[in-house]
């Protein structure tokens, strides 16, 4: 069913409302009027409705993480990747926005005056606080609190493996799930491409700047350009090419952690990735 242009429909669409769902978690009620957020809320509003009340528990609403379990199961009922696979991807996800939160935190000085990022703060702050136990640095905090993000999600992937659910050929399961892990947070320099060509493009239509999505893409995407464009001149003082050195570099990143990867987990095993 994916692999046809219905299938892929109905597989964004059911990706989309449980990511929504699974927002809907954490945010608050005055969240409920912010431009962006607020769309979360007239999304979800309508499944919500009759289940909140239920499933609430010592002010947590459980009913959004029950509509994400449910649809996670549904989607998998209904795709050839099954449940376990479901599952696993949606972890997968889940991994790659956790430690991008904590990659932007540690990058970036100004993430509190953006909403969204603010709200993704939020999302990390009990990984933050358990990492917080091992050291007083706000640096080693963040890179502990990757560290435990790595772990958490490379047992999840490892459990996966024991119970039959991954296939890793002939290869250390240990292994495999470590890899799995640090690959996806490789791929993540193709989130940040996206970024900077989006964020190249929105500046040919003078975008609002109050926009909280605009100022987003402008927060992530600069402390990577900005160090190109000082040395990289205006090509006949109008055209910016910083932007495509910058996704040049993250290309070329990416390239050299592949190679290391590669190096110390062997490429036959990366070759499955």
């Amino acid at each position: 069913m994916g692999n046809n242009p219905f299938g892929s429909l109905i597989d964004f669409i059911f990706d989309f409302y449980i990511f929504l769902f699974y927002i809907r978690m954490f945010t608050t009620t005055r969240e409920r009027y912010d431009t962006l957020l607020g769309m979360v809320y007239r999304a979800t509003d309508p499944v919500l409705r009759y289940a909140g009340s239920t499933f609430r528990f010592n002010q947590f609403n459980f009913a959004p993480l029950l509509v994400v379990a449910l649809l996670l199961i549904l989607k998998g009922l209904i795709f050839p990747i099954g449940i376990a696979g479901t599952f696993q991807n949606f972890f997968s996800f889940l991994f790659q926005a956790y430690a991008l939160t904590l990659i932007i935190i540690m990058s970036y000085r100004e993430y509190f005056v953006n909403p969204i990022v603010n709200f993704a703060q939020r999302l990390v702050n009990p990984i933050r606080a358990l990492a917080a136990n091992f050291s007083n640095s706000l640096l080693a905090v963040n890179v502990t609190s990757l560290i435990i993000v790595i772990l958490l999600h490379s047992l999840v992937i490892f459990i996966f493996i024991l119970n039959g659910w991954i296939g890793v050929e002939d290869h250390s399961p240990a292994k495999y799930a470590l890899l799995k892990s640090l690959w996806l947070i490789l791929n993540l320099t193709t989130f940040f491409i996206i970024v900077i060509i989006a964020n190249a493009l929105l500046t040919w239509f003078s975008p609002d700047p109050m926009n909280p999505l605009v100022q987003l893409l402008s927060l992530l995407s600069a402390p990577i350009v900005d160090p190109f464009r000082r040395f990289i001149p205006p090509l006949a003082g109008m055209l910016d090419l910083s932007p495509m050195a910058a996704i040049f570099a993250l290309w070329f990143a990416w390239q050299v952690g592949a190679s290391i990867l590669a190096l110390i987990f062997g490429s036959r095993l990366l070759a499955i990735m």
